[in-house]
């Protein structure tokens, strides 16, 4: 009889370390994106009339809430930090757009400050938080 040792599984973010889809997006790449979706919110902001108005909204209405949250849990592999970031920010857009809709306040202005401020209030409260865990003596971390 013959037994079958079993391997055990190297974890996602073991397996993605080395792989090109693993790393970061080159900074070009990513300073383009970041102009793309200022673009959108300032379009926006500053009324309709350009042929690619709806495409940098959209742009910006997925990357305010989602590049916060994928920036909250940069602990995470890139596809469940991806994953869950898609789902925060359409998690956002719907509460948002539900609670101006219920106000009576919808408009595409208004949807994009709610948005773009859910988004800052998210990095804020991220920034907050690494703070204070950096202040906080070591003796008080253990446990």
């Amino acid at each position: 009889m013959q037994t079958i040792g079993m391997k055990q599984s190297p974890s996602l973010t073991e397996r993605h370390r080395g792989s090109p889809g693993g790393e970061a997006p080159t900074p070009v790449l990513a300073t383009a994106w970041c102009a793309a979706v200022a673009a959108g919110a300032l379009l926006t902001l500053s009324g309709p009339g350009a042929p690619w108005h709806s495409a940098l909204t959209f742009a910006f209405l997925a990357a305010a809430p989602g590049g916060a949250v994928a920036l909250a849990l940069a602990g995470l592999d890139p596809w469940s930090r991806a994953v869950a970031a898609l789902g925060a920010a359409l998690a956002v857009n719907t509460l948002v757009a539900q609670a101006l809709l219920m106000l009576g306040a919808w408009s595409a202005r208004t949807g994009v400050v709610a948005v773009g401020a859910a988004g800052w209030l998210v990095l804020t409260w991220l920034l907050a938080g690494r703070l204070v865990r950096r202040r906080r003596p070591a003796r008080e971390r253990v446990g």
